[in-house]
């Protein structure tokens, strides 16, 4: 069986986020653009970056002042002023009361938006990820909030549409401590399907060796790390300013984590680029093998596919094809 892994490279538009249209435009332009070409019936893993999504909550439908707020923390304080009644009803103490706000008017098109994407794509997609209180749907309430954490969490959607998985990040970088975020649980990080044993770990947990260790226990073949590096590719790394960040990333992240493993064999690493408003994004998407990438973005700013096709057994073991 042959399998298509594509990584989605996206550069951060506002346009594409101040209506749910303009949205799902973006979002369907860049599935179609990932599997275009590729033979009916195989099957594919389309996979977009991480904090993709984040813009929603801060410019969809909102005011031009928010938009153009000189930051995200600024922004998030005006619309909290501007709808201050509501904020007292949620009755949640925390500054993370703004992704609260917002959960019931994004979450719907997100989650509408990257299912109508898995099923235009026939494709198994990692949507990107957005900050949010874990939501839920049921008749009698519709979606509904059902902590009053907030997580960077994303989904796995099968190729006909269906939510497979909620996956929330656990490990936080320090803007997403500033930003009252939220730890995850392990567990959802690992799902089977027909394609077999995916994974995915959100960024920083993928550079965590107990994460990857546990996903590949779990008999995953393939992981997906889903990105967003806000810093300068070409500039020094965040932890050592004598070396370089990109570097760093293509030493010390998938190629490295997947050798000499049990069952996991291929990697997608999608990465976010572009400005949100005081950070900039900066990555070379790409999909890896045990000790060395397999392909990568020619640039680290900007749009861009990477693609690959992997034949895989029966088992859970594919090779290169």
């Amino acid at each position: 069986m042959r399998v298509h892994l594509v990584a989605v490279q996206a550069e951060i538009q506002p346009a594409a986020y101040r209506s749910a249209e303009a949205f799902r435009e973006r979002v369907l332009a860049l599935t179609r653009s990932a599997v275009e070409g590729l033979p009916e019936g195989e099957p594919r893993v389309v996979a977009f970056p991480e904090a993709f999504a984040l813009p929603l909550c801060f410019w969809l439908e909102t005011p031009e002042e928010i938009v153009q707020a000189p930051s995200a923390l600024s922004a998030a304080a005006a619309l909290l002023r501007k709808r201050w009644p509501e904020v007292l009803r949620l009755a949640i103490p925390s500054p993370a009361v703004f992704f609260h706000l917002r959960a019931l008017e994004v979450w719907p098109v997100y989650e509408a938006v990257f299912r109508e994407a898995a099923r235009a794509g026939q494709a198994y997609v990692v949507a990107g990820s957005i900050f949010s209180p874990p939501m839920d749907w049921e008749p009698a309430r519709g979606y509904h909030r059902v902590s009053r954490a907030v997580f960077n969490q994303t989904l796995l959607i099968s190729p006909w549409g269906t939510v497979l998985s909620r996956i929330p990040k656990m490990n936080l970088t320090q803007d997403e401590t500033k930003s009252f975020l939220s730890g995850g649980p392990l567990g959802s990080q690992v799902v089977q399907t027909q394609i077999g044993t995916l994974g995915t770990l959100i960024c920083l947990d993928a550079f965590h060796e107990r994460w990857v260790e546990w996903v590949d226990s779990q008999g995953a073949w393939l992981l997906v790390q889903p990105s967003a590096n806000a810093a300068k590719w070409e500039g020094p790394w965040s932890a050592d300013a004598r070396q370089i960040e990109g570097e760093v990333w293509l030493r010390e992240g998938l190629a490295k984590k997947l050798a000499a493993r049990e069952n996991l064999r291929y990697g997608i690493n999608p990465m976010l680029n572009g400005k949100f408003y005081t950070l900039s994004f900066e990555g070379r998407s790409g999909i890896y093998g045990p000790g060395a990438p397999i392909a990568l973005a020619d640039r680290p700013i900007g749009d861009a596919l990477v693609r690959y096709a992997i034949e895989k057994s029966e088992g859970n073991s594919p090779r290169s094809g």
